[in-house]
């Protein structure tokens, strides 16, 4: 994760007119651990992303610099093209698989999870009510556990559920998994 996001989440935080504390109120967290944020002393979590963005009211691609171009530059995206993010453990990245979400119904994400890598290690995510998500595991093993049930996903395997349930998911064996996910509506 590039400190441009970090740099993102206190431009919006200040064109909002939130205070450090506010913010913290919003997303969960304490005021110092925001001034840290702020600061590049700290990385998000993958789930504190997301209350972050909900806080600030935009999608958390907005802090990864979404551009749009308009018209049918947005029907292709090259293989080349695409925009990476890659997560705070270091063990996980994702490519974005359209050129922008902005009106979109759905975003789907190709995630690469190397041995180890984990959607967050302290707590599940979840997504607002009304939100869907599907899994497709192209490549590897992924434990994934959903409202407190734990399943192994294989190569082939999929998942479809309401992306407001408590979820994460974590590589525990010793090949890289290729995994795609599809939010509906966006979420990133």
């Amino acid at each position: 994760m590039e400190r441009s996001v970090q740099q993102k989440i206190k431009t919006y935080r200040q064109q909002r007119g939130l205070t450090l504390k506010q913010l913290a109120e919003k997303a969960g967290c304490t005021q110092s651990y925001i001034s840290q944020l702020e600061k590049g002393l700290t990385m998000p979590s993958l789930s504190m992303l997301g209350k972050l963005s909900a806080a600030l009211d935009i999608k958390v691609v907005d802090l990864f610099g979404e551009v749009s171009n308009g018209g049918e530059n947005n029907w292709l995206l090259r293989k080349g093209d695409r925009r990476n993010i890659a997560y705070p453990d270091g063990k996980v990245s994702s490519e974005m698989l359209v050129t922008r979400v902005s009106g979109k119904r759905m975003e789907p994400l190709m995630s690469i999870i190397e041995p180890g890598g984990t959607s967050d290690t302290a707590e599940g995510m979840s997504h607002p009510v009304g939100t869907e998500e599907f899994i497709l595991v192209l490549k590897g093993e992924i434990d994934f556990q959903i409202d407190g049930r734990n399943m192994l996903l294989r190569e082939g395997d999929t998942l479809y559920f309401d992306g407001n349930l408590p979820h994460r998911w974590e590589n525990h064996g010793r090949k890289t998994a290729r995994v795609l996910f599809v939010f509906a509506p966006p979420t990133w």
